[in-house]
């Protein structure tokens, strides 16, 4: 029961009723106020325009669509909640108070709702332009989703096929806005169906404010968001040229479902920008909003302490090169690609390798529903968004993206936002029928520029489109990969890459899809994406597809040519294989009087600069068939493996990728496994479990490999082999460091023809000779080793471990190393080699314990029973791999 007011104000109780009901509101007069829920009222006392962000010009805006837009009354609202009695919906006389009466068990958005029934036209050459915005506030943490949808009529499709859209209330109860911008048509037809406010989320109080749904009479220009990225700097402090505009902690900046803080970072973010902020500094429950006046401004106020503090900001770039107090700190991102693992065994690995050794990320294949099949491109056609594929469950997912981030590796995810599958057979003869007769790995259905996604079917009007004919569209022309039939001619964004849709990316719902996934993704603790076939979306939708989310780490498929500036500053980084080539260039295909031209080598692609690129060695889309010398790859045995040390070693570039693949006899290989019916279950690597070290490949020790190694069927692993973890600690403390002096057959009498070397700083030294390759004949034959006794290296005296010979950082005691390198009191050498295709690296942080006293578990028990707490027999890599290879 309630009091009955006294007369002078309006209120309304939707308390009773029967289970699962509509209900019209009728305002009934009351005399009195409701001070418990007029109490700091936060809705502005005149309407505001939600939509200057849309792009529309003022002069094709529509007046308001909605009746009662500012709930000032409520003759046109209706009302649903799944349990009677579930909420109290207030009217002030200005904007619209919910207060939930009781706590929902299953507190899920549409267990309330407000809506509006709305008939909308659909004409015009491109159809219709509607943006639906909203304004509401809090007093608890919470989120609003909303959308214009077809009614129950029509499953609740959500108009124009986009996805609903999620406002996130802040604790404070400070104003919040945000809209869901839809295109319908082009039709004859009124569009009907009505606005869904789902209020249901939100547990305490919340004040909606306004909507309001307009229509733009031509195409709006949505511009991109300017991105927020990860700085690695220090926490900031007041007082140095960055001012706080506020601090808030709670809920919203808490854990999420998933264990992880990125909810609450995605939370801060958006409060940034509702506050005209431009960085923000958070650690898990607690978001600071800053405003800096420039990039040397937040470089002076990186002065604070907290490792757990994370600063995100418009003034950095993804993955500096630089981090830590004031950016005085050298950084060196290392990641690698493993290639088609299942999700349990890069749990596994990045617990027992590659979190030990010092790896920053690891890079997965896509991991949506795809086409059956058992290529690997079969991962590059999605039929929708369901995170379940032939690596793993969403929830193996979820798993291995935790268990990477608790090691400290982050996850790459290689999103593909480009397109989606091309039809199968019997999709191509149903014609423009809107059928979905082909199956996806999970059993989703799909068809010819259709699918049938989580957000419902995606049709062909999302799809680029030649004028006139909907399914059909220009194609990507090879082998120029040039776009001769698009319009304008040459511009390849709106064309067909090898056949397969390409997704209308200018659509704000095609967006909005793309952009619920990536939430997806980052929720579950995905902090930094590679985007596929970047070059084929435009930077603006791609800005406005990836920059609502701040990520570590965003970088681009890139082949060739220098990229716009708005490219990149606006979307992200670009993987630069040319690097990689001039690496090998100078190592295995040049005249060996022109090898040492490697230490002039700064960058790859000209055009884009060394702190915007991902360097890689080798690369999915970059193999051969056979052992080929201008292609990097592992068939060509110990000359592959030697340019990845130096990849390693060579202390330019920032970021460098590393490779973990799978042996291939064609081009077109998918990974060791079994097939039926298309469900390729890939081989594990972990094959015995945790209890012994994946089955590789042993590391080669020829070139080409011979030929019984190239018979081999499993996974290559080229990213364990023998001195990459200990490279990996070389790079961590040399790189970016400047080149002091070089030691070539040019510069230096004592010095022969294939070998060289150089000293990085005051404190590394690396030196490589030139390897043979039985394939190749060539005039100077097989060299020797280098002697390095009697080399003046200029570094302190003592016993350096050869860090490119080490197996692996993990229980490494400082002790021992497979090989050593002495240097005398006069800075000297006394002891130590370089055999023929190999690599020498040291630095004087790795100089090794003469002591006897036993400090941890010795360096050749690498692997660890994760269940059972157990170590494997100490068995020496190489050996244990061969082993593995010999019974495959």
């Amino acid at each position: 029961p309630h009091p009955t007011p006294p007369h002078g104000s309006s209120r309304l109780d939707v308390m009773a009723g029967t289970r699962c009901c509509w209900q019209i509101l009728a305002i009934t007069a009351l005399t009195w106020a409701d001070e418990r829920l007029l109490q700091g009222s936060q809705c502005p006392s005149v309407a505001v325009s939600l939509h200057d962000s849309w792009g529309c010009p003022a002069e094709h805006l529509s007046d308001e669509l909605l009746t009662g837009a500012d709930f000032a009354s409520s003759g046109a609202w209706a009302t649903y909640l799944k349990d009677s009695g579930g909420a109290n919906f207030d009217f002030p006389g200005h904007g619209i108070i919910i207060d939930p009466v009781q706590l929902d068990e299953d507190p899920q958005p549409w267990h309330v709702q407000l809506t509006q029934a709305v008939q909308l036209v659909q004409g015009g050459e491109e159809g219709s332009f509607y943006s639906l915005c909203l304004q509401a506030t809090a007093k608890e943490a919470g989120m609003i989703q909303f959308a214009v949808d077809a009614d129950g009529a029509l499953n609740f499709a959500v108009a124009g096929g986009g996805v609903r859209s999620q406002l996130t209330m802040s604790a404070d109860g400070s104003l919040r806005s945000k809209c869901f911008n839809f295109k319908l048509g082009p039709a004859d037809t009124q569009y009907t169906g009505r606005v869904a406010l789902d209020l249901g989320a939100v547990e305490g109080k919340v004040e909606v404010c306004q909507a309001s749904l307009r229509r733009c009479s031509v195409r709006p220009s949505v511009g991109g968001v300017t991105p927020v990225r990860r700085c690695h700097l220090a926490p900031l402090v007041m007082g140095s040229g960055c001012s706080q505009l506020k601090v808030q902690e709670g809920k919203a900046f808490s854990l999420n479902e998933f264990g992880q803080e990125t909810s609450g970072k995605m939370a801060c973010l958006e409060e940034t920008r509702s506050l005209k902020g431009n960085t923000f500094v958070f650690s898990t429950g607690r978001c600071e909003v800053w405003k800096c006046g420039s990039r040397s401004q937040l470089l002076e106020s990186a002065s604070g302490d907290g490792h757990s503090k994370h600063v995100f900001s418009e003034f950095c770039e993804y993955d500096e090169p630089i981090g830590g107090w004031r950016g005085q700190e050298r950084r060196s991102p290392v990641y690698v690609q493993l290639w088609e693992w299942n999700f349990d065994d890069i749990a596994t690995e990045c617990t027992t390798y590659l979190g030990p050794n010092g790896f920053d990320g690891v890079q997965v294949a896509p991991v949506t529903e795809h086409i059956l099949g058992p290529s690997w491109y079969t991962k590059y056609q999605p039929v929708g968004f369901q995170l379940n594929s032939r690596s793993g469950s969403r929830e193996q997912f979820a798993n291995m993206v935790a268990s990477c981030r608790e090691a400290g590796v982050q996850i790459i995810v290689d999103v593909v936002l480009n397109h989606i599958a091309a039809p199968c057979l019997d999709a191509l003869q149903a014609g423009g029928a809107p059928v979905m007769p082909c199956k996806g790995w999970a059993g989703s259905p799909y068809g010819n520029r259709r699918i049938n996604s989580n957000d419902g079917w995606k049709s062909p009007d999302m799809f680029h489109n030649i004028a006139g004919n909907i399914m059909g569209n220009c194609p990507v022309e090879e082998p120029s990969f040039t776009c001769p039939q698009s319009e304008p001619p040459g511009d390849c964004t709106f064309c067909d890459f090898k056949g397969l849709p390409d997704w209308n990316t200018g659509m704000q719902s095609v967006q909005e899809t793309l952009l619920k996934h990536l939430k997806e993704l980052y929720a579950i603790g995905v902090t930094m994406i590679r985007i596929d076939a970047a070059s084929y979306m435009s930077a603006e939708d791609l800005a406005a597809i990836v920059n609502p989310v701040p990520w570590d780490m965003v970088y681009q498929e890139w082949w060739g040519g220098v990229p716009e500036e708005k490219r990149s500053t606006s979307v992200g980084h670009y993987r630069d294989g040319k690097y990689g080539l001039k690496i090998t260039d100078a190592l295995a295909v040049q005249d060996i009087k022109y090898m040492a031209t490697a230490l002039n080598i700064t960058h790859g692609l000209d055009g884009i600069p060394s702190e915007r690129a991902i360097y890689p060695l080798t690369f999915h889309d970059q193999r051969t068939t056979l052992a080929d010398r201008f292609v990097p790859t592992y068939k060509n045995g110990l000359e592959f493996h030697q340019q990845q040390k130096f990849l390693l070693a060579w202390p330019h570039g920032n970021g460098v990728r590393l490779f973990g693949g799978y042996a291939w006899k064609t081009l077109d290989d998918g990974p060791p496994g079994n097939c039926g019916n298309g469900r390729c279950m890939p081989t594990p690597a972990y094959i015995f479990g945790t209890s012994q070290p994946p089955r590789c490949m042993a590391t080669p020790t020829e070139s080409p490999l011979p030929a019984q190694d190239d018979l081999y069927q499993g996974w290559v692993c080229e990213h364990r082999w023998d001195g990459v973890a200990g490279l990996i600690n070389f790079r961590k403390a040399c790189r970016g460091l400047p080149i002091s002096q070089t030691w070539s057959d040019s510069t230096s009498p004592a010095v022969e023809q294939g070998q060289f070397g150089f000293r990085v700083g005051e404190k590394c030294f690396a030196a490589l000779v030139r390897g043979h390759n039985e394939r190749w004949e060539n005039y100077w034959g097989k060299l020797s080793e280098w002697r390095l006794a009697g080399l003046d290296l200029g570094l302190p005296p003592g016993r350096y471990c050869d860090l490119a010979s080490l197996p692996t950082q993990r229980c490494w005691d400082r002790r021992r190393c497979p090989r050593e390198l002495v240097i005398g009191e006069n800075g000297k050498v006394l002891t130590g080699t370089v055999r023929p295709g190999d690599l020498l690296a040291i630095h004087t942080d790795a100089r090794l314990d003469n002591s006897t006293e036993y400090k941890g578990c010795d360096w050749v028990e690498v692997e660890e029973d994760a269940a059972a707490g157990l170590h494997t027999a100490p068995l020496v890599l190489g050996l244990g791999m061969m082993l593995a290879l010999l019974s495959f």
